[in-house]
């Protein structure tokens, strides 16, 4: 840490760091206090399970984690190991352990998916209960505090605690050392709480477990402080981690998701217990669940921003009525009776950008739940293709000289984050346009336009400014040619390429993709346009600068023009009709 960040701290996050730097090499946890209980908490339903297969497979150790299948972790379990990329994290005290040094440790994030125990929690619902005491017991034998990798991150242990909850609920009080197990859990997080490390999900995740641990045992003492605590954090950041419009702050629909599940499993055990809730964190859930309804009215969320494949074991949520078309988090959506087309004209992420990508105005498009412009997806955290997948030439945008828009900081941050402004907005029975532009490449501007041509196709064009001459990409990531029409105008001097790229659709796993360029290397101002067109394509002309010109094949003749207004013109059977903006 330098002194700069060290002169940046309150004394209170002076006074926290501290403590647990002392805490990490020299607090051990006490003993677990019991006191009499009578009043038995109630916790939250889950929907019975369909098949027991996923559980027979469990008990034969093999695992579905993530985007792997089948995965090998030997008999008795490794609890320590990749079986990915066959490495194995040294059985040290877990402040020693270097979790993101890939080569040494292999993924973390694939041993600690296994260590969260939610395969116990199918195993339970299956009613598979020495297989769970087998399992658990060893896993206590392999994972005294403070050793070995499933204690290094705070996040982790709260989804242990929590599977651990849930399993307890199934099948009751299966182990004598259940409940000291769960107060060195409690213990742990509370005295461990990411409350300046990673103020985000994992500071809401652990607060939900302080909480749930707290409400389901009663019969430890330092419960009521635990459920008082966790409770106060998890509507701290529903306040603290919520937009106004709904979407959560690191830009991330999959974090968004997994955000929301964890306040509803929060907000069901409160009820549940008849602790009061605030109206103001009930409002707070459900503009969560419109933000998703309002994004996923082609049948298929989109995908920007991290996607790790972890999940929160909740029930599944009501579905909800499709919403207008309104922003949510800075996403612009164009919307017809097939597809949504979705611009990232938001932030790149809260904090330090974490979990999102460099992807500033990029586009993304859903037709009847396929995806069809794609967003590639995460693939891993840690590995050597991290920023290949996050960085500005994996998205549907536009790149100067070959950089991303922000500069990685490590895995897990960014430096140099752009700022978005939208210049233009309106939709309308017939026709969306949207404009903004970025600062990503200060002094070079890029400005993206969107014109969506309801049912028919939407014409997309990128103007840069700045000085000098600079080299210019324009990425069109999809998985099939038949799906869209990327059409470019007639007669450009842009060169075109048609190159293998990947889709990870989940963590850990690459299917083959498809990535159409567009690229110059000429002085500035620039622009180029393309039509995207999901039936048979016509012909697209450049008529002047900032002027375009689409004959249909069945005759229908649309005209745009780009100045400081905007003014579209279709010619069909019934005449000519122009619209001003």
């Amino acid at each position: 840490m330098n002194l700069t960040r060290l002169l940046q701290m309150s004394p209170a996050e002076i006074g926290t760091r501290a403590q647990q730097a002392y805490s990490k090499r020299w607090a051990r946890p006490p003993v677990c206090r019991l006191i009499p209980s009578t009043a038995p908490p109630a916790f939250p339903d889950l929907p019975p399970q369909s098949s027991l297969l996923a559980a027979e497979k469990i008990r034969q150790h093999r695992f579905d984690l993530l985007g792997y299948k089948d995965l090998d972790f030997g008999t008795p379990i490794d609890w320590h190991f990749d079986p990915v990329h066959r490495k194995r994290a040294p059985r040290i005290p877990w402040h020693q352990i270097p979790i993101l040094d890939f080569d040494q440790i292999g993924d973390h994030k694939i041993i600690w998916e296994l260590n969260r125990h939610q395969h116990l929690v199918t195993l339970a619902q299956a009613g598979f209960r020495d297989e769970i005491l087998a399992q658990w017991t060893h896993w206590q034998s392999e994972n005294p505090y403070p050793i070995g990798i499933n204690w290094a991150s705070t996040l982790e242990v709260a989804f242990r605690a929590l599977s651990w909850l849930w399993v307890r609920y199934f099948i009751g009080d299966f182990h004598p050392d259940l409940i000291p197990a769960l107060h060195v859990h409690g213990w742990y997080i509370e005295r461990f709480l990411s409350t300046y490390f990673s103020p985000n999900t994992h500071l809401l995740g652990e607060g939900v477990a302080l909480f749930a641990i707290g409400t389901m045992c009663p019969q430890i003492v330092d419960a009521s402080r635990w459920q008082t605590r966790g409770w106060e954090i998890v509507l701290q950041q529903a306040e603290t981690q919520v937009r106004p419009d709904g979407l959560h702050f690191e830009q991330s629909v999959y974090y968004h998701i997994y955000a929301r599940d964890f306040f509803e499993f929060a907000r069901s055990l409160a009820a549940r217990n008849a602790i009061p809730i605030p109206p103001s964190f009930e409002q707070t859930i459900e503009k969560m669940t419109e933000a998703i309804a309002a994004l996923s009215q082609a049948g298929r969320l989109p995908n920007f921003g991290d996607d790790d494949g972890g999940r929160v074991i909740v029930s599944p949520p009501l579905a909800r009525a499709p919403s207008p078309a309104q922003p949510v988090g800075g996403i612009y959506s164009m919307i017809d009776r097939q597809s949504q087309l979705f611009i990232d004209a938001g932030p790149q992420g809260a904090l330090t950008g974490g979990h999102g990508h460099a992807d500033a105005l990029s586009i993304q498009l859903v037709t009847t739940g396929r995806p069809v412009l794609i967003d590639p997806g995460t693939f891993c955290y840690v590995c050597p293709e991290r920023d290949r997948f996050r960085g500005t030439a994996a998205h549907n945008t536009l790149q100067v000289d070959g950089r991303d828009q922000a500069q990685p900081k490590g895995p897990f941050a960014w430096t140099g984050m752009p700022e978005t402004t939208v210049d233009r907005w309106h939709t309308s029975e017939a026709f969306d346009v949207f404009a903004g532009h970025h600062n990503g490449y200060y002094p070079v501007m890029h400005q993206r336009w969107v014109f969506g041509r309801k049912n028919k196709f939407w014409l997309v064009r990128d103007v840069v400014t700045g000085p000098s001459r600079h080299r210019l990409d324009i990425h069109w990531h999809f998985l099939d040619e038949r799906d869209l029409t990327i059409l470019p105008p007639t007669g450009h001097n842009w060169s075109r390429s048609l190159e293998p790229w990947d889709w990870s659709p989940v963590y850990g796993r690459k299917e083959p993709a498809k990535v159409l360029r567009f690229s110059t290397e000429t002085a500035l101002p620039a622009e180029f346009a393309v039509l995207l067109i999901p039936g048979d394509p016509g012909t697209l002309t450049k008529t002047a600068p900032g002027a375009y010109h689409y004959k249909e094949p069945q005759g229908s003749q649309h005209e745009f023009v780009f100045s400081d207004r905007f003014i579209y013109r279709v010619t069909g059977p019934v005449g000519v009709t122009e619209f001003t903006l």
